[in-house]
């Protein structure tokens, strides 16, 4: 027998099982493409896990600490309270920046000369343009109630106008544009491994 005959006999002998066996072959092809999908699910998940922030020029010295949250959907948080990046810096000396980030409060408003705008706020600590690629592009920021906006905001916000020094409300306060930073894409993490 040639090998032309001997895949045809098979192919013959697998479609009449296949005719034959319908229920079978139902329960295994669906079997197959959900373990296909989920396998393509899952490993889309880890790539985007073991990727997402390596955007950033010191990515593989960025780290982000995690905590309890029975409140949460997940059991975690990347919430943490203030001290704990003070307290990682002075109990780890391999840590040279340490910043805690509060949640990005999405659906605020800021208000400009009574226009409300919707904006995405994210508090950080000074720490954070040491360790993320964020830079200070105009003004300064040297205390801890201080508010900058991103260039893509302030563009938003006043045009072509220099944004510092102006004033803006946000969450029921009247806070004082100190200085521009260059604008957030992604995700940001807590501390930066010597």
């Amino acid at each position: 027998m040639t090998v032309s005959l001997i895949f045809l006999h098979n192919f013959k002998v697998a479609f009449r099982n296949l005719r034959k066996c319908k229920l079978q072959t139902l329960i295994s092809v669906a079997g197959m493409a959900v373990g296909f999908t989920c396998f393509a699910l899952a490993m889309l998940w880890i790539r985007y896990e073991m990727t997402f922030d390596s955007f950033h020029e010191k990515s593989k010295r960025l780290y982000v600490v995690y905590s309890y949250d029975a409140n949460s959907q997940t059991g975690y948080s990347r919430r943490s309270v203030s001290v704990l990046a003070s307290y990682l810096k002075e109990s780890f000396p391999e840590i040279a920046h340490a910043a805690v980030l509060s949640p990005n409060f999405q659906g605020s408003t800021i208000i400009v000369e009574d226009v409300e705008i919707q904006a995405i706020v994210i508090e950080v600590e000074p720490d954070f343009f040491e360790m993320l690629d964020t830079r200070i592009v105009e003004g300064s920021i040297s205390n801890y109630d201080q508010l900058a906006i991103t260039q893509m905001k302030a563009k938003q916000l006043f045009a072509n106008e220099n944004p510092v020094g102006r004033q803006v409300t946000l969450f029921g306060s009247v806070y004082t544009i100190s200085a521009v930073v260059s604008d957030i894409i992604h995700k940001t993490v807590v501390a930066q491994i010597i």
